[in-house]
């Protein structure tokens, strides 16, 4: 078992914490509303979802193409049980994070660059709309990808230094 750091000593996995704790809640109560069953969602949840898209004009949560509703499963059913244990993972400093956490930035970063990249080119919305949307979820799309970039990082620090004694080993022989 790891013995956990002081927070203070892991600033970047602090921030990923936060952040894993205010998004969670969003998958929850908002972007797995559709899966539902008839009559459990709470009112309040409809209210804001429909006062979301007339405030936003999100094309994606109104017309919902195939392709979207997919992406939005893999909330729930992976992003959601990832996000959990990612917050107990980095709190522990689990060995297992960043191998985790990659697989699951990558899936959260592509899912979220494409519905950027269909609101870029959608017919449907205002510039200002488009402006806006792609802002929202550009934002998410960076922290997903930085956190990519920084658990890719974390695995070729640990690859590097295990290949370290064999690469000395090598040298030694030659």
């Amino acid at each position: 078992m790891a013995v956990a750091l002081p927070p203070t000593h892991r600033p970047r996995d602090n921030l990923y914490v936060l952040f894993l704790l205010s998004y969670i809640p969003i998958i929850i109560f908002f972007d797995s509303l559709q899966f539902y069953p008839a009559g459990l969602a709470p009112g309040s949840l409809l209210q804001l979802h429909e006062w979301y898209t007339k405030h936003f004009n999100d094309q994606l949560v109104i017309s919902q193409p195939a392709w979207f509703r997919l992406f939005t499963l893999t909330e729930p059913l992976y992003q959601l049980p990832v996000a959990v244990w990612a917050v107990w993972a980095l709190r522990s400093k689990s060995y297992n994070a960043p191998a985790n956490l990659l697989l699951w930035a990558t899936v959260c970063c592509g899912t979220t660059i494409t519905c950027v990249f269909e609101f870029y080119h959608n017919q449907l919305m205002s510039n200002q709309e488009k402006l806006v949307l792609i802002a929202m979820y550009g934002s998410y799309a960076l922290i997903f990808g930085g956190i990519g970039v920084d658990m890719f990082c974390r695995i070729q620090k640990v690859l590097k230094a295990a290949a370290a004694p064999a690469e000395q080993k090598t040298a030694l022989v030659s």
